[in-house]
């Protein structure tokens, strides 16, 4: 029979597995055999889906956790908020936690470093919980500077842990159970614990697409045992990393050095790999995986998730450690990261290459004349005249009736497509004798366009059709109709907008022009004068535009067709001073420049004549060997590629572009 005393101190044992259960817990935390507090759990989601492998990376918000030297490479604030959950699916319940947030901002636009701070706590089932404070600013040496290649950084730590103190605790001290008969220095001591500490970062960029970096975490190994007599220091932790990037991919690894419980040396590798799959209006989705592998059974896969779109990017990620705790379902983080103020130059960069690539693309697959039969075929002889009288359903009814002699033949297919849905919705457009008003000269263009195969103008033309004339349902339907079948999404202009297409254009542009995104600005007047050339406003503002982005003859060239169609004297003296201030830059840059007229002839005289139209698949197939060599960094054979596409197509405005912007990066 047992006795008060045995069956007592049974008992309090039995309470006391909570609180013991909670640092066995946190002694066997990490995704490896770890320390009694203040582990590396990571930070955010998208370094953890690359396996912290972030050394080397440190481009983001994150640096401040990893390297805070990467704080330099921050162009503009940025804030992140991120929840994590351990080990779940543990058979005891345990719900182990991880909040944090951070924020970082450029101090005088990052003449000054960057600043970030950083807030986290853990949790553990509500009985133990570790919270970090964290100060960090980084700073990149001047590009005049000898040590252009090289950033620093530090972050000054304040760590603080405690746990609860439950009923089972105070009767476990009483009884002496733990201890035979001394009292237990842990639980009767106080509980809680705060010390500062510190990290050291320096960031190294060999090239444009290879970086290393060194990172020093918790160097002054801060103390944070309960007891004052004790010491339980936070080990110090050694991180040699190196990254890879292109445009859209990062390559890392990261070795990883601590001393270990048993005083051997932890020693870990991680290898890990980032895609970006961009577009235009879609936003961005990004995959990451990693692999590692150490000392004491650390073995590792992670796999992660992001999208992002405009301002705002979720991330996840997701870690199963294979050689350490088992029967659990991972750990599994999220993070929501927002990007303060205007895109950088470097995401304008990635925004117009995509958006000259696209282009690119419908030229090919729109404007080729083999797309759609043209008109020239003598066979077509009677067809062709009744579309220059606009008669599209006599024409439609001539082509029905060849098409027999004209078939097996897609491009003669497509064509009667197009012809046939004219003429359902418009049998004729001629005007007779009356004036057509803005819109039906605007509809009539649009429409033989159409027919021709030059789709990107023609949805252009009617796009601005229906902006006249918004109350027309039918041409509204016609519209929706024509890009179906040029498979060109309609640029339609808003309803709220009470103006038309052309204007609208504008207004966008002056909106993106303040916002300082000129390169997008241009676009949507280059877009609005392709249709009104002589647009006097659109040409003052595209100049204005084209000095910005470094263009001084292109914007010499706008401002003085401007002034020849202004007639106010004060506004020709204006333009007048402009134009010598474009031209005197013009003459201290190196920037490419078409050929004048004169020199195209000479050119075109003493080469044979091209059979017929620029070959555009050719065109898209070096392009796209131009934009892989912007993304690897080599931007000299970039630029070689565009110069081959100009030398076949002078007037290709994307080569151009793309030119202009690899010569203001170069200089």
């Amino acid at each position: 029979m047992n006795t008060g005393k045995e069956t007592k101190a049974r008992g309090k044992t039995r309470l006391l597995r909570p609180a013991a259960a909670a640092f066995l817990f946190i002694a066997a935390f990490g995704s490896r055999p770890a320390f009694a507090a203040f582990e590396d759990l990571g930070f955010g989601a998208r370094a953890p889906g690359m396996g912290d492998a972030f050394t080397g990376v440190a481009d983001d918000i994150s640096s401040i956790y990893y390297n805070p030297a990467g704080l330099s490479s921050l162009e503009r604030p940025k804030a992140l908020a991120s929840h994590s959950i351990f080990y779940t699916g543990l058979s005891d319940g345990s719900n182990l936690g991880l909040s944090a947030a951070a924020f970082a901002v450029p101090l005088a636009r990052g003449r000054g470093g960057v600043m970030g701070a950083l807030w986290q706590q853990f949790a553990l089932s509500g009985v133990y919980s570790e919270k970090t404070a964290q100060l960090s600013w980084g700073y990149r040496f001047d590009k005049r500077s000898r040590y252009e290649k090289l950033s620093f950084g530090t972050s000054l730590k304040y760590l603080s842990h405690g746990f609860t103190r439950l009923d089972e605790t105070y009767n476990a001290v009483e009884d002496n159970v733990l201890q035979n008969g001394n009292t237990d220095p842990v639980l009767a001591g106080a509980n809680s614990r705060s010390a500062l500490d510190a990290d050291l970062g320096a960031l190294y960029r060999l090239t444009k697409r290879w970086t290393l970096g060194a990172a020093l975490l918790n160097a002054l190994q801060a103390n944070v045992a309960f007891s004052s007599s004790d010491k339980d220091k936070v080990p110090m932790k050694t991180r040699l990393g190196a990254s890879y990037k292109s445009l859209w991919l990062v390559l890392a690894a990261d070795a990883r050095i601590q001393k270990a419980p048993d005083g051997t040396m932890d020693k870990q590798v991680v290898f890990a790999a980032e895609k970006t799959f961009p577009s235009l209006d879609k936003g961005d989705v990004g995959v990451r995986a990693s692999l590692g592998m150490g000392t004491r059974e650390f073995r590792q896969v992670t796999a992660g998730l992001s999208y992002k779109i405009q301002k705002i990017q979720l991330d996840y990620a997701f870690a199963l450690p294979l050689g350490t705790v088992k029967d659990t379902a991972g750990n599994h983080k999220l993070a929501l990261t927002y990007h303060f103020g205007s895109p950088t130059q470097s995401e304008l960069s990635e925004a117009e290459l995509l958006d000259q690539y696209k282009k690119l693309r419908d030229a090919q697959n729109y404007k080729s004349p083999r797309d759609t039969a043209s008109l020239n075929d003598p066979r077509l002889a009677e067809v062709k005249e009744q579309v220059r009288q606009e008669n599209y359903y006599a024409a439609n009814k001539l082509l029905i009736e060849k098409a027999n002699d004209l078939l097996p033949d897609a491009s003669v297919v497509n064509l009667t497509r197009r012809l046939s849905t004219v003429a359902a919705f418009y049998p004729s457009l001629a005007a007779g004798d009356r004036q057509k008003q803005p819109w039906e000269e605007l509809l009539s263009g649009g429409v033989k366009d159409l027919i021709s195969g030059n789709d990107p103008r023609a949805m252009k033309e009617l796009a601005y059709a229906q902006s006249l004339n918004q109350q027309d349902s039918a041409l509204s339907s016609f519209l929706d109709r024509a890009g179906e079948i040029t498979r060109v999404t309609p640029d339609r202009v808003p309803s709220d907008f009470s103006r038309g297409w052309a204007e609208y254009k504008v207004s966008v542009s002056d909106e993106l022009y303040a916002k300082k995104r000129y390169a997008e600005a241009l676009r949507k007047l280059d877009e609005m004068l392709e249709l009104q050339p002589n647009d006097l406003m659109a040409l003052k503002k595209s100049g204005s535009c084209n000095y910005m982005l470094g263009a001084y003859a292109r914007a010499a060239r706008d401002w003085e067709k401007a002034a020849r169609l202004e007639t106010e004297p004060q506004e020709k003296s204006k333009l007048a001073k402009m134009i010598d201030e474009a031209r005197r830059k013009q003459g201290k840059t190196a920037a490419w420049e078409p050929p004048a007229p004169a020199a195209q002839k000479e050119a075109a005289a003493a080469k044979p004549a091209a059979k017929g139209a620029p070959d555009a698949r050719e065109i898209e197939r070096i392009y796209q060997s131009g934009a892989d060599y912007y993304a690897k960094g080599d931007y000299g054979k970039a630029a070689d590629a565009f110069r081959k596409i100009l030398a076949i197509d002078p007037e290709n405005t994307q080569a151009k572009k793309a030119l202009e912007r690899i010569i203001r990066l170069s200089r």
